[in-house]
């Protein structure tokens, strides 16, 4: 079962549970303390903390005797620029743990879920004003070991409110569960700012997809420990550097972790040429 987490203290993430409450034949149950909706493959849940504080809850749900494989949290995104944007990533942090999470800890990503709603996504986004990307790593819950990623609608209570966004997000998300392509080659991304505009456009038109993301205002805590989880969490087989951006000592170390773990250093732009694999 893949479980989808909602937070009731989230405007987006309650639109997005809205929408995939009516899309869905759901059973309920009790868990614990949530209610739990479900169908054969998908469950929903929704907590009463903010996603990003939600640190070892697979452990929590597991021991109510709750039974999954992924998590989807469904969420909303801030920025002060206020853009219109539908983003994924994977929840951790390197360095400080500002917003959630312990410093220097990574949650489990799911890149083949991610890939596979981008693919839906990308069908549908021209129905709303609203452009796609990817993010940086860059906040909690990092104590989770079950593969996951959050999905969410930015940048305002505007979007978050916008109900044809939630039911866009709602229906690529599962439609991105019961997709059963599972072959992409899986990739860390290293470089670029926040949104990660170079494997933003890989994820969109090639193969690849992308566990963790590290954004170039990382660097000067990037080291090869943190590197190394990465690319073992996110069962990655290749690091992609955006080449304009990665710094020269950067590009020594993740040498170093490219040959301890035999995966192989990729360009950004040859990647994008189709080339690579």
């Amino acid at each position: 079962m893949h479980i989808i987490v909602c937070s009731s203290r989230d405007q987006a993430s309650i639109n997005i549970k809205n929408n995939i409450l009516t899309m869905l034949d759901f059973e309920r149950t009790k868990v614990g303390d949530y209610e739990l909706y479900f169908t054969e493959d998908i469950g929903l849940i929704e907590i009463d903390e903010s996603l990003i504080y939600a640190d070892h809850l697979d452990e929590r749900l597991r021991r109510m005797g709750l039974k999954f494989e992924e998590i989807l949290f469904a969420s909303r995104h801030s920025s002060k620029d206020e853009r219109k944007i539908l983003t994924v990533h994977v929840s951790g942090n390197v360095g400080e743990a500002k917003y959630g999470g312990k410093p220097y800890s990574l949650a489990r990503p799911s890149p083949i879920t991610m890939k596979n709603y981008v693919l839906a996504l990308m069908k549908r986004i021209n129905e709303i004003e609203f452009q796609f990307t990817l993010e940086a790593t860059h906040h909690g819950p990092s104590e989770i070991e079950t593969p996951s990623a959050f999905y969410e609608i930015g940048s305002t209570e505007k979007e978050w409110r916008d109900e044809t966004a939630g039911e866009i997000v709602a229906d690529c998300m599962v439609k991105a569960i019961r997709d059963e392509r599972r072959d992409w080659p899986i990739a860390v991304g290293i470089g670029g700012t926040h949104y990660v505009p170079r494997q933003t456009e890989i994820i969109v038109s090639t193969k690849f997809t992308f566990g963790h993301n590290f954004a170039k205002y990382t660097f000067p805590y990037l080291n090869p420990e943190i590197v190394k989880k990465a690319v073992e969490i996110s069962d990655a087989s290749y690091i992609i550097i955006d080449e304009k951006s990665v710094t020269s000592k950067v590009k020594v170390m993740l040498k170093e972790v490219a040959e301890d773990l035999n995966v192989e250093i990729l360009k950004s732009k040859i990647v994008k040429r189709g080339e690579g694999l």
